[in-house]
């Protein structure tokens, strides 16, 4: 990732946006990495990059109902339009979401929950909600030729969490990269990672790969947790992450016109 990559504006309110944007990016890249130091320091699981998932308490439950959120996962896919690409509804996410082979279906977004999608869910909310420290839960579609290029999230005071939904048949042209190592999404399981750490991904195949992804609060003991919670409370508050919530209830509300 590099200041390069955040698009350059065509208006004044866009210029004003830009200049947020790199003063942000830049005061990020400064302050993070004593910041993800010191949090590191109070991990209660750890800083591997990928996790054991037996780590974590409700993984069993939602990998023995991986069918169900399947079949839940297919019916919204019955219906495509309903599905926007993730820079539609996350412009922050266009430095690497660069066309619109990467879909979400957001059920729950930075603790909001997008209730007509939760109601077309209902049994994969109800196991997001028993998730403990639940932060976002949505699925994600990446169609073929998806490729995400190198890059890192926000925070080591959540950890990114994948249960593999449809995956497609060509299993080893569909991988991620995560601190250079390629890992590879199975049906049913989940691959939890710090999505800190560089990653990068592709599906190099003619179907579509569908995942749960979640985001949770990373274990920790004070006083890293609450250094934690106030970076998340900043980032959850910042522009970037509301414009994502205004732009998903005005697609939903485009939907229903």
């Amino acid at each position: 990732m590099n200041s390069d990559e955040i698009s350059k504006p065509n208006t004044v309110r866009e210029a004003l946006g830009y200049v947020f944007r790199r003063g942000i990016f830049w005061l990020g890249f400064y302050i993070r990495p004593p910041i993800h130091w010191f949090i590191s320091l109070f991990s209660k699981i750890g800083n591997p990059p990928v996790f054991d998932p037996q780590v974590f308490s409700w993984v069993q439950e939602l990998e023995a109902n991986w069918e169900t959120i399947r079949d839940e996962a297919i019916a919204v896919l019955e219906h495509p339009e309903d599905i926007p690409p993730l820079r539609e509804v996350s412009p922050d996410h266009s430095r690497i979401a660069v066309d619109n082979n990467w879909k979400v279906f957001f059920l729950w977004g930075y603790r909001y929950e997008i209730k007509d999608n939760t109601a077309r869910c209902p049994a994969t909310n109800q196991f997001l909600q028993s998730v403990p420290n639940l932060i976002s839960g949505f699925f994600s579609i990446h169609t073929p030729g998806t490729h995400l290029p190198r890059h890192y999230g926000p925070t080591n005071g959540m950890i990114t969490c994948h249960l593999g939904l449809q995956i497609p048949k060509d299993s080893d042209n569909c991988r991620i990269s995560i601190d250079d190592k390629d890992y590879y999404w199975q049906e049913g399981k989940f691959l939890i990672f710090d999505d800190t750490r560089y990653h990068e991904v592709w599906n190099d195949t003619d179907e579509d790969r569908v995942i749960l992804l979640m985001h949770v609060e990373r274990p920790l003991r004070q006083p890293g947790k609450a250094i934690a919670d106030g970076f998340l409370w900043l980032a959850t508050h910042s522009p970037f992450i509301q414009t994502t919530l205004k732009s998903l209830d005005e697609w939903t509300e485009r939907k229903q016109a």
